[in-house]
């Protein structure tokens, strides 16, 4: 951690939280630290925004939350407010004895009683560091599965190794039933230290627009041809060329010209290596890889349906809630923690991970039946309003940071 990162932080607070005095009870710190550099991006800045709210509603003052960042190199963050400055440089993943000594200082000088640790996993050097210097509870918070599953007898090892570590995280939440699952069944970790927090979205935010309007309009793509959208990471795991195969199948095998892929993430021209699939075929007038946008909301609130092909591991993705917040059904992977996200016939489909039949003809039923779309669509809406809303996810949070800062 930098002098100047320190001193940025110290200089910088000056705003209360607004609470009404009586309210601000609380003296000690919470420290939020993220494993990722500045501004992100993905899923990542969207959680940014719920952890400082849940650190100042359980702090009571947003003086007392601080933000750790392994680098600063993304610039300064955009997802914390402009005016909140108490944010610093550290890697809360070092083995570097100097770096730890200087965590232990910011620890003490901040009266650092509560870390909420992005993806922090069992024995971390930096567990010991904080404890020794006044930190009491920690709680991890997971956005990726923790371990592979195992089977007795290695399972019962794992559980021991576990159980060896005296500095460990207190606490462990997970987005999804399915990394719980690979938690417990695979690190060992004891099932009444976890928690389940489902992602929440703006549903004021993401919410159905006009259909064939603006998505149609900013890409270019015929009003005519059902919309169907995809957004993430463009790494193998993530199925985009199975996207992509399919598409091919439904326009030259299944002579499909009322269909539209629209896939977006891809960056730096990743999107090229799945040009040799379909560029010099009929297929590529009905796939457009559209970039990292900023107009999500409009783009998914005027699709006709999501998807997610994902073929290695995936979890209840940020993008599979914030499609159906949009009032789209989904046709998603029947994989772990994915296939949580869909009610099977009731908010969309599953299909076997990778079979391009399957899942072309999951497309062509919702393309081919409006009232279908409209009826899983809505019905999806309704189970994150009442289920995954950010409010939900907020208030969740909170009460299991507050659960352990009031021990």
């Amino acid at each position: 951690m930098s002098t100047t990162d320190v001193n940025r932080a110290r200089d910088g607070r000056v705003v209360q939280s607004g609470l009404p005095r009586r309210q601000v009870l609380r003296t000690h710190g919470i420290l939020v630290s993220l494993h990722t550099s500045t501004n992100a991006g993905y899923a990542i800045g969207p959680l940014e925004k719920v952890f400082y709210r849940v650190a100042v509603d359980a702090a009571g003052n947003r003086d007392l939350v601080h933000f750790t960042y392994r680098s600063m190199s993304g610039g300064w963050p955009t997802t914390l407010p402009p005016d909140f400055r108490n944010v610093a440089a550290f890697d809360i993943r070092t083995r570097n004895r100097r770096e730890l000594e200087s965590l232990g200082a910011f620890v003490r000088e901040h009266r650092v009683r509560t870390v909420l640790g992005f993806d922090m996993p069992v024995g971390l050097p930096a567990c010991r560091v904080l404890r020794k210097n006044g930190v009491r509870r920690i709680i991890a918070y997971w956005g990726a599965p923790m371990s592979s599953i195992y089977r007795p007898p290695l399972l019962w090892l794992r559980r021991l190794d576990c159980l060896a570590h005296r500095h460990k995280p207190d606490h462990y939440v997970f987005e999804s039933e399915a990394m719980r699952e690979s938690a417990i069944r695979g690190r060992g970790l004891p099932h009444r230290v976890t928690s389940v927090v489902r992602l929440g979205v703006d549903t004021s935010v993401f919410r159905p627009l006009p259909k064939h309007g603006y998505a149609h309009d900013a890409f270019g793509i015929p009003t005519d041809r059902c919309l169907v959208v995809y957004s993430g990471h463009m790494e193998p795991r993530k199925g985009v060329d199975v996207i992509v195969r399919t598409a091919v199948h439904l326009v030259e095998n299944a002579h499909r010209r009322d269909i539209h892929f629209l896939l977006l993430g891809n960056r730096n021209g990743e999107e090229s290596r799945f040009d040799p699939l379909y560029r010099n075929g009929a297929a590529r007038e009905y796939i457009t890889f559209g970039g990292y946008r900023h107009d999500m909301p409009a783009i998914f609130g005027s699709a006709d349906i999501g998807v997610i092909a994902s073929t290695g591991w995936d979890s209840f993705t940020m993008s599979s809630v914030e499609m159906a917040s949009c009032g789209l059904p989904l046709v998603v992977s029947s994989l772990q923690g994915l296939k949580e996200t869909v009610v099977e016939e009731e908010t969309g489909f599953l299909f076997p991970p990778g079979s391009i039949i399957d899942f072309g003809q999951r497309i062509c039923l919702l393309a081919d039946r409006p009232e279908l779309r409209s009826r899983l669509g809505l019905a999806g809406r309704k189970r994150v309003i009442e289920h995954m809303s950010l409010d939900a996810q907020v208030a969740r949070l909170t009460h299991i940071l507050r659960t352990f800062t009031d021990e």
